[in-house]
């Protein structure tokens, strides 16, 4: 698998199961100091409860076949008892302790990878092989049992069965040194095969890895309101269904392969196990017959074999479990590495509305990753302070690339580009992108707050009367009077029963409006107005443009709305600009800016006669 750095294949890091396990250890220590202290403390303990029932049974046998007073064996009967009590209830209290910090630990994760996920260079969020790295990184973090928690239990698990290993061991060695290398021997077929298991799992796992981001998806639509008007209308229940059931056929048939692996991994321990006890018992009886050891050591040594031998088992079982968890942790801390671009230190002036700003485009040419034609081929264009620039051209002819370029969304493959005569790769990434106030065709409310959707910021940073001149400013004034709670309203239902839904048009005024708070001064309109009307496309833009003084503006549409009121117009194909002027200028000329105009003026005057659409109409449409 490869991951993408800008335009180069560079393959995601690998780290061993000991770095990996150190990663755990390290964050544990990172985000909560004390529990490892804890942790030991509960394997202490652990391993005591283990010890009581090897060597009590003995120690009241060798009382009672020596004749020992019934007081007498009370009183060790109630030692061992309150040492185990005393185990038992403060493993437990450890024990609840531990559960819940192991969480915040994990969870403490989880909002890391969503900061990488906000913070990564933007193109690695467009690559569907990062994603599925992704994917598989999440399982480090997905539940209690596995992954980075997983790990956790099993490192602590090691540490209080290696105790009972060398206690039980010790008991073991007095009897015959040999017994402890048979129990190994057979124990390592175990691990061994376990492994295998272990390993053939995660392979399957990770083929999956696609198929349950389609799954995420395939999912994720059937219930997602903005797609509910369509699978009705269209009736696409039997589709997405069939596209669901094909892709859960696969991860079925995944399951089904991963089972029959563990089946046969479970045959083998079985074998494991009836070797290890027809060997235990015939040497323990033979020692019992010839007066070696007495029924009080039977029994002893009887607990202290299945204790050896169920530790270090479990001590493989451990390692197997690590090993294989450490995969993932390992796609986890490969995501978390994602190499960025090397930012700039370089700062700007103070960031104000009336900041002069005069972008240019030098000789500039990008490709998508694994695409095998470029977006924009030799672009050169100045985009000068306070302009009104309009970027006009069909849809793929490289308008929107032009636009995540400008915003250091993805950084030029050849050529540069200067801000005021400097590299904007010089200027820290964060600060030269609050120069932008943007919108997107693409408009995406949260489920927060009006308030907090406009100003993008917490309750307590938002101005709450730039909120509500911002909504006025974009046409939403009669919205804002309708809403039950004004700008605290929630805006869809995800998070609050009783949000509202904001229609197209609305959502795109909602957008609009988190551009004037922002107040940035340069402002971008990238196809923004794809739920309007002609004529209301044309009237907001007429009035967005009033609204922004002497900012710079680009305007971005394949419709031409924009372009009569703008000092310039670049026309775009096939990634190249084609031709450069003002409206008239265009017109004028003849070429490709006045035959898309004519079209498109002949359209709405045609279609739309009986409306009332006349001819000036049509032309700033």
């Amino acid at each position: 698998m490869r991951v993408l750095d800008s335009q180069e294949n560079t393959a995601p890091r690998r780290y061993s199961a000991l770095s990996n396990a150190a990663f755990v250890v390290s964050s544990i220590q990172e985000y909560d100091k004390a529990l490892l202290a804890v942790a030991c403390l509960h394997a202490v303990f652990s391993a005591a409860m283990r010890f009581v029932p090897i060597l009590l049974p003995k120690y009241v046998i060798d009382a009672v076949s020596q004749g020992a007073a019934p007081g007498a064996v009370l009183r060790v009967a109630l030692g061992f008892g309150l040492v185990l009590l005393i185990a038992e209830s403060a493993g437990k209290v450890a024990h609840n302790h531990l559960q819940n910090r192991f969480i915040v630990v994990r969870l403490r994760l989880i909002a890391r990878s969503g900061r990488k996920f906000m913070s990564a260079d933007y193109e690695h969020l467009e690559d569907p092989e990062v994603l599925d790295l992704a994917r598989r990184g999440d399982r480090a973090c997905d539940n209690n049992a596995n992954g980075v928690e997983g790990v956790m239990h099993r490192l602590l698990s090691i540490f209080g069965r290696a105790i009972v290993l060398a206690g039980s061991g010790a008991i073991i060695a007095t009897l015959h040194p040999l017994m402890l290398a048979v129990i190994a021997g057979l124990l390592a077929v175990n691990f061994a095969v376990s492994s295998r298991a272990r390993k053939a799992d995660k392979a399957i796992n990770d083929s999956l890895a696609t198929t349950h981001r389609r799954l995420g998806y395939i999912t994720g639509t059937m219930s997602d309101f903005a797609y509910g008007k369509e699978i009705r209308l269209f009736g696409m229940k039997r589709f997405l269904l069939s596209k669901y059931g094909e892709e859960q056929s696969r991860v079925l048939d995944g399951e089904t392969a991963i089972q029959r692996i563990w089946l046969r991994s479970k045959n083998v321990f079985a074998a494991t196990s009836f070797v290890q006890e027809g060997v235990m018992y015939a040497w323990l009886c033979r020692r019992v017959l010839s007066g070696a050891i007495g029924m009080g050591d039977f029994v002893m040594y009887v607990g202290a074999i299945r204790a050896f031998a169920d530790v270090l088992n479990g001590i493989a079982d451990d390692i197997s479990h690590i090993r294989q968890q450490t995969e993932v942790i390992s796609d986890f801390r490969a995501f978390l590495d994602l190499p960025g671009k090397a930012g700039g230190t370089g700062r700007l002036p103070e960031i104000t509305p009336g900041l002069a700003c005069e972008f240019t485009f030098e000789n500039v040419s990008f490709r998508y990753p694994r695409s095998d034609r470029d977006a924009l081929k030799g672009v050169s264009l100045t985009i000068r302070a306070g302009e009104r620039l309009a970027i006009v051209g069909l849809n793929g002819a490289g308008k929107t690339t032009l636009v995540k370029l400008l915003t250091r969304l993805y950084d030029p493959g050849e050529g540069r580009i200067l801000l005021n005569g400097v590299d904007i790769r010089t200027y820290d990434r964060r600060d030269y992108q609050r120069l932008f106030s943007v919108v997107f065709q693409d408009v995406h409310p949260f489920a927060f707050s009006v308030a907090e959707n406009v100003s993008m910021r917490i309750l307590e940073e938002t101005d709450r009367d730039r909120v509500v001149a911002a909504l006025e400013q974009a046409g939403l004034g009669s919205k804002l009077k309708a809403l039950p709670k004004g700008i605290d309203t929630a805006v869809l239902k995800v998070i609050d029963e009783g949000g509202v839904e904001f229609s197209g048009g609305e959502s795109q005024k909602l957008a609009l409006a988190r551009a004037l708070y922002k107040n940035a001064p340069v402002v971008i309109l990238d196809e923004p107005t794809a739920a309007l009307d002609a004529l209301a496309e044309a009237k907001l833009y007429a009035d967005f443009d009033a609204m922004i003084g002497k900012r710079t503006a680009v305007y971005i549409s394949h419709r031409l709305a924009s372009t009569r009121f703008c000092d310039r117009v670049a026309v775009f194909e096939d990634g190249r600009i084609i031709e450069t002027g003002t409206h008239e200028e265009l017109m004028k000329r003849g070429g490709r800016y006045a035959e898309l105009f004519s079209v498109q003026a002949r359209y709405y005057h045609d279609g739309h006669r009986r409306e009332g659409y006349h001819r000036d109409g049509v032309g700033t449409a």
